[in-house]
């Protein structure tokens, strides 16, 4: 880290030979998400965030650049009092020299199907662009990150502690993500016998805190256009290792999409995602990823023992206008590992949790100001596991205003 600081401060010296090539800039997203139970505008709960983003970058000689951002945000919900969050993001320092790339700081990164991995961590990758292909080497510690945005939810401590209200009396406890070490190998091809893309990733992740959780994933991705077709197709074999056992998991990621032959880009795609459970004789355990990336927009699943099937259209209706929609419905595929909404307790026997409905609009209003709209709703009453329980209805409006 003191190393990272270093290379930072450096940069901000060589500024003042490179003023002119300085870029500013300044982003504003407000968000509002109400969430109306069995449609009784009388049970709402509201959630109200907002988010400040400032963002610098400069060159660095004439094979590097610095980039750095930082976010301010707040946020007002039901039964919640207002809270403000600080936070370093996006910062990291990118040099390339011929066919290398390295690049230091807090950066993003995802694994080919974003499922294992996906977000903000600190450190470093190096990646050598070839003929034959591209490899990246990288590694990385999260225990820096705001553990709100990291989404490090693999135990049920972790689980618990990213739940809770961030308190400035005992920041650093209620502040960072679990101390977790990401490590990384990967190789891809653009365009492989000339088209199609292969991507493919060794994940590692260790744990640094008080528990001995650690885990590996093989990840391999193709995505193949035929025409007006583009079928994509991803695995994901993981062992997880805990208390001295090696348990292995699975996950699975095809998509078939048809591009509609209009002028303004407009596709319709049908998916189908599957992460293992916990088999009958516990032979193979619930797919468990590093960081976790939603499932649904209403309800916000966690990929662990899901089976998601969705047919989604997105287009654009003007040059300004796109809108989607998307019909995804949830199957669970043990009956253990997800217990949340809309199962009220672990009593539930079935396995089909429901059907969700969401559509959005996107209007780009001006070149620095946009408005996202989404509304749809979540019945459970679709579905055997419980089907009595209230629909979910979502109503999201969020403006992003950006200043460059």
């Amino acid at each position: 880290m003191k190393k990272i600081l270093l290379i930072l401060a450096v940069a901000f010296h060589l500024s003042a030979f490179s003023i002119y090539a300085q870029d500013f800039g300044l982003i504003f997203i407000q968000e509002a998400e109400l969430d109306v139970p069995a449609f009784d505008f009388g049970g709402t709960t509201y959630d109200l965030q907002g988010v400040l983003i400032p963002r610098f970058s400069m060159p660095i000689g004439d094979s590097g650049e610095l980039y750095v951002s930082a976010a301010f945000s707040y946020e007002v919900a039901s039964g919640n009092s207002f809270s403000v969050i600080p936070e370093l993001t996006r910062t990291d320092v990118n040099f390339k020299f011929g066919n290398i790339n390295l690049n230091l700081g807090r950066m993003f990164y995802s694994d080919p199907l974003k499922i294992a991995a996906d977000g903000l961590f600190d450190g470093a990758q190096v990646s050598f662009i070839t003929p034959g292909g591209n490899i990246r080497v990288g590694a990385w510690y999260t225990g820096l990150l705001y553990k709100e945005r990291a989404a490090i939810t693999m135990t049920r401590d972790e689980l618990k502690s990213s739940s809770a209200t961030l308190d400035y009396d005992d920041f650093a406890t209620t502040y960072f993500a679990p101390s977790r070490v990401l490590a990384a190998v990967e190789y891809d091809h653009p365009s492989l016998a000339g088209f199609i893309s292969l991507k493919t990733s060794l994940l590692a992740q260790f744990d640094l805190g008080d528990g001995n959780l650690n885990s590996q994933y093989l990840i391999a991705s193709l995505s193949v256009p035929l025409k007006s077709y583009i079928i994509d197709f991803g695995v994901c074999a993981e062992f997880i290792e805990y208390e001295d056992k090696m348990t292995p998991a699975f996950a699975a990621d095809v998509g078939f999409t048809y591009m509609l032959p209009t002028n303004l880009e407009k596709h319709l795609k049908l998916s189908f995602r599957y992460s293992s459970g916990v088999s009958d004789d516990e032979s193979i355990g619930a797919f468990l990823p590093l960081t976790t990336v939603n499932q649904g927009e209403i309800v916000e699943a966690k990929l662990s023992g899901l089976t998601l099937i969705t047919l989604d259209f997105t287009g654009r209706m003007t040059e300004t206008l796109s809108a989607g929609a998307a019909c995804s419905y949830f199957i669970r595929n043990d009956l253990g590992t997800y217990n949340y909404y809309p199962i009220s307790s672990g009593s539930s026997k079935g396995y089909f949790l429901g059907a969700e409905l969401f559509a959005r609009v996107i209007w780009n209003i001006t070149p620095g100001f946009r408005l996202n709209f989404g509304t749809g709703v979540f019945m459970p009453a679709l579905g055997d596991a419980a089907p009595e329980a209230d629909a979910l209805w979502r109503i999201k409006l969020n403006l992003i205003f950006s200043i460059y």
